[in-house]
C-alpha cells in the first residue's frame, strides 16, 4: 500500500469532528438572525402604528362631556390597534392627551419647547411588545417599545 492510502484512512473522521464543532454554531447564527429579522420587522410595524396612532390624535376633534378624553384615548388606542395588523393589543397601547407640565405620561416625556406653550395639549402615545430571539441553545427575551408625542392640532386653530 502507498502512504497516500494509509494517510487518507486515518484522517476519515476528521471532518465529522468537525462538522460536529461548526454545525451547532452555524445553526444558532442562521436561527438567530431569522428570529432578529422578525423582531426587527415587529419593531417596524410597532413604530408605524404608534406614529399613526399620533397623527391620528393629534387631528381627532376632543368631544364635550364628562368622557370627552377618555372617548378621545379609547379611539385613538383602536386606531393603533387596528393600524398594527394584529401585532399590538389594547393592553399593549397607552394613549394619552395632556398638557405640557413636564410629566412622563405613557412613558414619553414633553418634547423641548412644549412647555413654552402651556395651552397647547399634547398627544401622547406609546406601543410595548414582547418579542424572543431564539438561538440554538439559548433564547433572549426583549421588548420592543416605540412612543411618539404630537401637538394637538385643534388647539392652534
Amino acid at each position: 500500500m502507498s502512504p497516500r492510502v494509509k494517510m487518507r484512512g486515518r484522517h476519515d473522521g476528521a471532518i465529522l469532528v468537525e462538522l460536529a464543532f461548526v454545525l451547532p454554531v452555524l445553526v444558532s447564527v442562521v436561527l438567530g438572525s431569522i428570529t432578529g429579522g422578525e423582531a426587527y420587522f415587529r419593531k417596524i410595524g410597532v413604530a408605524e402604528s404608534v406614529r399613526e396612532g399620533a397623527r391620528f390624535g393629534a387631528s381627532l376633534v376632543l368631544g364635550t362631556g364628562p368622557t370627552a378624553v377618555a372617548d378621545w384615548e379609547a379611539s385613538v388606542t383602536a386606531r393603533v390597534v387596528a393600524a398594527s395588523g394584529g401585532q399590538l393589543t389594547t393592553a399593549d397601547v397607552c394613549a394619552k392627551l395632556v398638557l405640557p407640565i413636564g410629566a412622563t405620561d405613557c412613558g414619553v416625556s414633553d418634547p423641548s419647547g412644549a412647555s413654552l406653550e402651556t395651552t397647547v395639549h399634547l398627544a401622547k402615545v406609546s406601543g410595548t411588545k414582547g418579542a424572543k430571539l431564539e438561538f440554538l441553545f439559548f433564547s433572549v427575551d426583549t421588548t420592543l417599545r416605540s412612543k411618539l408625542a404630537a401637538r394637538y392640532e385643534r388647539d392652534t386653530g
